[in-house]
Parts: structure tokens; C-alpha cells; sequence
């Protein structure tokens, strides 16, 4: 009995594909999804907060695990304040964890960061800190 045999030259998706980028044979590619939730009431502060945290990580060359760690962190809070009812202990927990990277930072305790890490390390810690967590 014969078997078949496919060649495939390029990407190959089976089945349904909805909301998906795909880039292929690219040099350089800068591809933005946008995705808006409606952030739990009493929560808006703190997403404002963490997405600013986000939107700077990677400014800080923070050393590799530690802005993984960050990210993670910012990510589960920024999950939990989109749901009808957030569960406050996951949100202090990843905010406390997000201020603990950040302190090392702003004491200057991280090597490899980038000039001025300190000084925004030290206002996103500030920031987090004015959160009622």
C-alpha cells in the first residue's frame, strides 16, 4: 500500500486561526495586537499602574530572569483585574512581587541595568507603593 507524502514549503495551519499574526521570511517584524477588556471597578488605578511598569521593563535591562519574573508578575495582575471579580490576594501578591524586582533595581543592586534604571526603578516603585494593596 502506497504512503503519501507531503512537502510542505512554508507555513502550514490546520484548522481555525482567529486573531493570529503571522510573519514569514522577514528580516525585521513589528507586529501590535490590540486587545481592550473592561478593568474591574476599584482595579482602574492599579492597571494604569502596571501597565506603565510594562511599558518600561524593557527600558530597565533588567538581568534576563529578573525581567521575566517582572513580566510574569505584571501579567498575572493585569489578568486578574480584567475578571468581574478580582481576587485581591493575586493582585498583592504580583504587586508586592513587582515592587520586590523593582526595589533591587532602584537600590542598585541589579548589575547590567541600564543608565537612569535607578531613578525609574525608584518612581515605579513609589508608584506601586501609592496602590491601596
Amino acid at each position: 500500500m502506497p504512503t503519501e507524502e507531503h512537502h510542505y514549503h512554508g507555513p502550514v495551519i490546520h484548522g481555525g486561526v482567529r486573531s493570529s499574526q503571522l510573519a514569514w521570511g522577514n528580516e525585521k517584524v513589528v507586529q501590535n495586537l490590540s486587545v481592550s477588556k473592561q478593568i474591574a471597578p476599584g482595579f482602574e488605578d492599579v492597571a494604569r499602574v502596571v501597565a506603565d511598569v510594562v511599558r518600561r521593563l524593557g527600558d530597565l535591562g533588567l538581568p534576563g530572569p529578573d525581567a521575566r519574573d517582572a513580566a510574569e508578575n505584571a501579567d498575572a495582575v493585569l489578568a486578574e483585574v480584567v475578571k468581574p471579580e478580582p481576587d485581591r490576594g493575586i493582585v498583592r501578591r504580583g504587586l508586592t512581587a513587582l515592587k520586590g524586582t523593582l526595589a533591587q533595581l532602584a537600590a542598585g543592586l541589579l548589575a547590567g541595568a541600564h543608565d537612569g534604571a535607578v531613578q525609574t526603578g525608584k518612581e515605579l516603585v513609589h508608584a506601586l507603593g501609592q496602590l491601596p494593596f
